[in-house]
């Protein structure tokens, strides 16, 4: 390893830069010690995907014996996608078995490099087609975050030297057509290049690794090209007139990829208009096609005014992506760090507790259905299920990306992508500011991280939540120091009260800021307002305005889509941070409509059940204003069995209309 790539590394670790423009940061050093149902989540993931061996090696053979440029697949994305995914949980776990098992793959991985320097799932006659950027993008980053890990001086310089022959390639290849090369944008023939435009992240981050400036000046030529061949997108992000679901391409989750590259360019250069362009995005995003659940992408894959159409009962395929739901917490978390502002920790928060974890497959059903497809492949059950529907339906209804293997085996772009999700909890429950720290989610167990003076801080938190809204916590130091300490008060709690060694104390919006002395054993209690709302389907006096993908190369305008005359009639309830859902497993019939009773401010006084036949978070009857009721659970509980037996849904058709003035409903 030379001297400049050494004196990026101590005791063994990658030293990754950190911006001084970030508001938030992670604590590498941090220890959590969760119970409850994300500990459960994140146990369950880990000892029935991570920990496979063989999987691993399954996914490293696409690279030896390339098995891609035939069908232009995808299957190169995988090992990346859950080697990032699986970085992120092992610092959770802190399993050495875990570690084992990552650090054999990487070795494995790095043995697949060909003698140009490739590690690609398409052969060189074939390459810059399909989806080859995109799986070689993975690559890179499931070595970048390994190496946050990676406790290996040795393996860390291999590691890098690989990462640098693999970019050195492509830039070799890829660039402006003056220069012989092939633009960015024109090295895929899918989604006008948004996959391929998505390299730029991990060519960023290689760049802060080494400090070489050809990597930044290649990430700058990407990000002139402007993520399409039809529009430049990061433009249309800082000019901020255009809703993200009116841009040309509109595949959302490599969309997002790209400004997850486009804020890593910023953190290299300090150029703010990037930085203005990302924050458009991520909020234009949040309030156009953001849904109940926390995902987005009513219609396949693809933005398309989701906050509105998601009561759209015109369409009936797929819908809300895993790989959707998981890339917009991973973005959400990036614009914590940079903006320190809780509304993104809120957007997190909405997506885990709801879409995420109602797409973990902890009862490891089969999907037969989409197997019969595939009569030579090996049935077996994936950790994750694809799409979430939020009208009635069944759970699931195909696995997202599948590709079948040479030897029968197969698997999704979901199923690798999910344990990103679930691995966030360790970046951003507890993260450190310049002030002190900011307390993020409220999850039963231990936090332990350092106070601003490099003392130690622990936080026991005693609480339910997200069934119960009393949080309890005690701090543990080694000695009295004076710190801010940042609660986040979530959106829906309007009412919330906070203690402080008994004494009541004032609340903000957002996060409420305590700065003082603080002396081991203090306790705060915090009384977050959970009384369950109704909420009533997006209201537009309009047409929904979206586009639809039309495969030409100039721009194209929105296309004026009529929505369903019924999509205006339904209601959700919303507990906290649960979505409520029915569930024809409890006897309820999903598609009858219900008239619920609720008073002024939209209050439902739910009546807690127990014994429901299956796990859940929480379970509930519903009153009526007939006078019956019907009973629900919560979102990420329901519909798991992937057949008809548990049809659900969030959004219940309603007999008394959109208004929420009228009479009916009101208690």
């Amino acid at each position: 390893m030379s001297k400049a790539i050494d004196s990026l590394y101590e005791a063994g670790s990658v030293n990754i830069k950190r911006v001084d423009t970030d508001k938030l940061f992670c604590d590498p050093g941090a220890e959590y010690n969760f119970t409850g149902v994300l500990d459960k989540a994140i146990r369950f993931i880990e000892d029935f995907q991570l920990l496979d061996a063989e999987n691993w090696a399954r996914f490293v053979e696409q690279f030896r014996n390339p098995s891609d440029t035939a069908d232009r697949g995808w299957r190169g994305e995988y090992w990346g996608k859950m080697m990032r995914g699986a970085a992120f949980v092992y610092t959770y776990t802190k399993n050495p078995a875990l570690y084992k098992t990552l650090t054999d793959t990487v070795e494995d991985m790095l043995t697949a490099e060909d003698e140009l320097g490739r590690i690609a799932s398409y052969k060189v006659d074939g390459e810059f087609h399909g989806w080859d950027i995109w799986c070689r993008k993975y690559v890179l980053l499931g070595m970048q975050y390994y190496l946050e890990i990676c406790e290996d001086k040795e393996l860390i310089g291999r590691i890098i030297s690989s990462m640098c022959r693999q970019v050195d390639y492509l830039m070799s290849k890829l660039g402006p057509a003056s220069e012989g090369k092939t633009p960015i944008t024109k090295a895929t023939s899918n989604w006008r290049g948004l996959n391929s435009s998505s390299l730029l992240e991990p060519v960023v981050r290689l760049y802060d690794l080494t400090g070489a400036a050809k990597y930044l000046n290649f990430a700058s030529y990407i990000v002139n090209e402007g993520g399409t061949s039809v529009a430049n997108i990061f433009q249309l992000a800082l000019e901020d007139k255009t809703d993200p679901y009116q841009y040309p391409v509109t595949k959302a989750y490599e969309m997002m990829s790209c400004f997850e590259g486009l804020l890593e360019y910023y953190r290299a250069t300090g150029e703010e208009r990037w930085r203005q362009a990302v924050i458009n995005f991520g909020r234009r995003l949040l309030a156009t096609d953001i849904t109940i659940i926390g995902s987005a992408g009513c219609t396949h894959e693809l933005l398309d005014h989701s906050a509105a159409r998601q009561c759209d009962t015109a369409y009936s395929g797929i819908m809300q992506e895993t790989c959707v739901t998981v890339t917009w917490m991973k973005f959400c978390w990036q614009l914590l760090m940079l903006t320190g502002e809780s509304v993104w920790v809120d957007a997190i928060e909405q997506s885990l507790y709801n879409a995420y974890l109602g797409a973990v497959n902890t009862e490891k059903i089969v999907d037969t259905i989409t197997l019969s497809r595939y009569p030579d492949a090996i049935p077996a059950a994936l950790p994750f299920d694809s799409y979430s529907s939020l009208l009635p339906n069944t759970r699931g209804r195909g696995i997202g990306g599948l590709k079948v293997m040479p030897d029968h085996h197969y698997y999704g772009c979901c199923a690798c992508i999910g344990s990103a999700g679930i691995g966030l909890i360790s970046k951003l429950s507890l993260m450190p500011s310049e002030a002190g720290a900011a307390l993020n989610l409220y999850i039963p167990g231990t936090m332990k991280s350092k106070t601003p003076s490099g003392g130690r801080l622990s936080l026991k938190l005693d609480t339910e939540y997200p069934a119960g809204g009393r949080v309890d916590i005690t701090l543990g130091l080694d000695e009295a120091e004076s710190f801010e300490l940042a609660l986040r008060i979530p959106a829906w709690s309007e009412h919330t009260e906070l203690y402080i060694n008994g004494e009541a104390a004032d609340v903000t919006s957002g996060y409420t800021k305590i700065d003082r002395v603080w002396s081991d054993g203090d306790r705060i209690s915090l009384s977050l307002d959970m009384r369950a709302r109704v909420i009533h389907a997006p209201r537009f006096g309009r047409d929904i305005i979206f586009n639809n993908v039309v495969w030409q190369e100039d721009y194209m305008p929105p296309v004026v889509v009529e929505e369903a005359p019924d999509a205006k009639f339904h209601i959700a309830i919303r507990r906290g941070p649960l979505v409520l859902a029915r569930d024809a497993r409890l006897g309820e019939n999903v598609d009858e409509p219900v008239d619920i009773k609720y008073d002024r401010d939209g209050v439902v006084e739910l009546e807690p059940i127990s014994a429901v036949g299956f796990d859940t978070i929480v379970a509930y009857r519903v009153p009526q204003c007939h006078g019956d009721s019907f009973r629900v659970v919560d979102y990420a509980s329901a519909g798991k069995t992937w057949n008809a037996e548990s049809k659900y849904a969030c959004w219940l058709p309603t007999r008394c209309g959109y208004d929420p003035r009228q009479k009916s409903g009101l208690a």
